[in-house]
């Protein structure tokens, strides 16, 4: 596999790991599993099911680096769908998807539901 390939598949790695790990220590910080501290409101907060979804399951994002990790590396030698080029380059859109993903769940952790 070329090094370009082997770089972006560490860094998509790197970028599920570290942001598993962010996501956890915000919620642990935030009190979780327990109830969000939030001021009694005319809502109820709740954990976000997208935060829960993620610190539950969040691992199982580290198929999308390896299932692209075989991608890229069966289409070296023959054109699979795309070129390794164009391989390349979704894998460092999937990169920033995670990333994104991420931030978002960390930044929004509340849902609010009528009381």
């Amino acid at each position: 596999m070329s090094r370009n390939a082997t770089i972006v598949a560490l860094i998509q790695l790197l970028v599920v790991i570290l942001g598993f790990f962010a996501l956890g220590i915000i919620l642990k910080a935030e009190g979780y599993p327990d109830d969000p501290p939030l001021p009694a409101s005319l809502d109820r907060a709740v954990w976000s099911p997208l935060v829960l979804l993620l610190r539950e399951h969040g691992l199982a994002l580290l198929s999308i680096p390896v299932g692209w990790t075989i991608l890229t590396a069966r289409s070296q030698k023959r054109r699979i769908i795309f070129s390794q080029d164009i391989w390349l380059i979704i894998g460092v859109i999937a990169a920033v998807a995670i990333i994104a993903l991420f931030i978002y769940a960390c930044t929004n952790r509340y849902a609010y539901v009528p009381n």
